[in-house]
């Protein structure tokens, strides 16, 4: 059996680094479980690896479960001057094998982790070795740099908030009855395209 080795980066990460080393006829459903395992991940989340060209450029997807969309359709109309991108091939993880999905001996892969807060993994592949027998594959190699939480972003909600409006339009109009703002419209005019 063959041995892939694939280097993992982090997208906003410069420290990261995973070294993972799986056979050939294992499933990505099988680099899912090495590779959250090495950077210390639930694997609770929905998940994708994409199958990219030399620019990182997607052309299949392979997701942890079967969403029931085995390709996604193109538009039905469009204009002349525009082409539809074809529709990308979708694969589920555990009925694909690592070897079927490689054609380039450097093959690059984005592993796509919990698309409400996601993490963006770039995967190369480095070389490929005859599978040691002491070893038992896959596993991670090489790993440099901790996994650094992302920062998610406050939102607001507004459900809990009692909002008392009349106090808010009270304070509104002292507030222009003591010149703290200035009511008069400005010089300039709003370009008459806006939407309103």
């Amino acid at each position: 059996m063959f041995v892939y080795k694939f280097r993992v980066l982090l997208e906003d990460q410069d420290d990261f680094l995973r070294d993972i080393e799986i056979g050939s006829k294992q499933t990505f459903g099988d680099f899912h479980k090495v590779l959250i395992a090495s950077v210390s991940l639930e694997g609770k989340e929905l998940s994708s690896f994409f199958v990219c060209d030399s620019k990182w450029k997607k052309h299949k997807e392979i997701t942890l479960i079967d969403m029931g969309e085995s390709v996604l359709e193109p538009p039905a109309t469009f204009d002349e001057d525009e082409i539809p991108e074809p529709a990308m091939p979708v694969f589920v993880m555990d009925s694909v094998r690592i070897k079927d999905m490689i054609d380039d001996p450097h093959q690059r892969l984005i592993y796509e982790y919990d698309f409400l807060n996601p993490r963006t993994f770039y995967i190369e592949l480095l070389k490929i070795n005859e599978a040691r027998p002491d070893i038992e594959y896959p596993v991670c190699v090489k790993q440099q740099g901790q996994l650094t939480s992302p920062v998610i972003p406050f939102i607001f909600d507004t459900d809990e908030v009692e909002v008392d409006e009349a106090a808010m339009l009270q304070e509104l109009n002292e507030m222009v009855d003591e010149g703290q703002l200035d009511t008069e419209s400005s010089d300039e005019a709003l370009p008459a395209d806006l939407p309103w």
